[in-house]
């Protein structure tokens, strides 16, 4: 019933706004570059919805933000519009020092242009950089003959809703926080001719689905941090990983990395709560600092032979309940393997004891400790049991068992006089 009146309320409002010709729309057309102001003429603080022919400048989006921010403008069309040099300018609708105030209208510090709705015409070829930073936009198209977003245009808008986002094929780099907070879209499509996404771009974004196509390069850090990502399959273009990339992504389950990757950095998925699939290429040589920390449900993780170091907290408090670490493995940092509540069985393929080190937060304290069972099993090469019971680390479990049976597919390693293990 509440939502009943309400909604007659804003008809009526609506009707009575026609009844009284109360000026709402308006249709501009500008002969120059500069000339909006003295077009919209006193009307310019009345005017919700606008419309613009002819060559627009950076002063005459100056005029359009003032005629939002200090006046009624929601909806705001530009397809008809000449834009010079077509480049939408730095920071178009975006005054940083007059929208970071004190100010009642404020979010989080910041006066948010009330523009909902935005249509920019075909020909422009580049975003400049803040454009279109901390608006309440709803709707955006982006047009097909674009050629470069700037750094940040679109961050922090937190309502832009426009599902699917669709970047323009042309575009070759996503450049820093682009979307940034951007809150209320889900899809996200990006073009074959993509080679970067830069640090942040979609941080905190609740993308759910996006696909990275062959071409893509380079994934910088923090890209796609605390967004609601489901599954994420790189392509074999990728050069390298960034630390933080997929990091507290509470809706991941999946990870594909491809091969010719040699590190898996600082923290790249770290605290994905639902993350259950992720490979370790055979390229990998490194897998840094809390790369996979506190997956709960990362379970199955196949370590690969070539593997040389897992640094500190790498696999913390992740659900293991078996694993073999190659013969090729050297080092295992403090806390890697710590906390692994479920595991029942461990396999060392090196006849000699990788290096563990201590893990500092935790004084005495090796890769294996917290709810990590002393007595699951360890399964050694025959010979090397005593060398494992005596080194730091290892000295840990208390079931030390040597074998020559390790899990198919994995290579037996060599011992002291060159003879497989038997």
């Amino acid at each position: 019933m509440k939502r009943t009146i309400l909604l007659l309320a804003a008809l009526a409002l609506v009707c009575s706004q026609k009844i009284f010709g109360q000026v709402n729309f308006f249709d501009a057309h500008v002969s120059k570059y500069g000339e909006l102001e003295q077009v919209l003429g006193e009307k310019w603080d009345k005017i919700d919805s606008l419309i613009v022919h002819g060559p627009i400048n950076e002063a005459d989006f100056t005029t359009m933000w003032k005629c939002s921010f200090e006046g009624k403008l929601t909806v705001l069309n530009l397809e008809h519009a000449q834009v010079e040099n077509n480049k939408i300018p730095t920071r178009a609708l975006f005054k940083v020092d007059r929208q970071v105030i004190d100010d009642p209208r404020a979010y989080q510090g910041v006066v948010y242009l009330p523009i909902r709705h935005l249509i920019l015409p075909e020909g422009i070829q580049e975003i400049g950089d803040f454009a279109f930073s901390r608006m309440r936009l709803e709707q955006v198209n982006l047009p097909k003959s674009l050629r470069k977003l700037g750094r940040s245009c679109f961050s922090s808008c937190h309502w832009l809703s426009t599902d699917p986002l669709i970047i323009p094929d042309g575009i070759t780099s996503i450049p820093p926080q682009c979307f940034i907070n951007c809150q209320c879209f889900k899809k996200l499509v990006l073009p074959s001719t993509l080679k970067t996404i830069e640090g942040a771009a979609f941080y905190n974004t609740r993308v759910e689905e996006a696909n990275f196509p062959e071409g893509l390069e380079y994934i910088k850090g923090l890209a796609f941090e605390g967004s609601d990502l489901k599954k994420a399959i790189l392509p074999s273009t990728l050069k390298e990983l960034s630390e933080y990339t997929f990091s507290l992504c509470l809706k991941l389950q999946e990870i594909k990395i491809p091969e010719g990757v040699t590190t898996i950095p600082n923290a790249f998925a770290y605290d994905c709560p639902l993350l259950e699939k992720v490979n370790i290429p055979r390229s990998v040589t490194v897998i840094e600092a809390y790369a996979f920390g506190s997956n709960v449900m990362l379970k199955p993780i196949d370590l690969p032979e070539g593997l040389k170091r897992i640094e500190n907290d790498a696999f913390y408090y992740c659900a293991v309940d078996s694993i073999v670490f190659p013969a090729s493995l050297e080092y295992l940092g403090g806390g890697s393997c710590a906390c692994w509540k479920y595991v029942k069985k461990i396999y060392s393929l090196s006849a000699n004891p990788p290096y563990c080190s201590e893990d500092i937060p935790n004084p005495g304290e090796g890769p294996f400790y917290g709810y990590t069972p002393k007595e699951t099993p360890l399964y050694v090469p025959i010979g090397s049991g005593e060398k494992y019971r005596k080194a730091f680390g290892w000295n840990y479990f208390t079931n030390i068992i040597e074998t020559d049976k390790f899990p198919t597919g994995i290579m037996s390693p060599k011992m002291g006089n060159n003879e497989l293990c038997k």
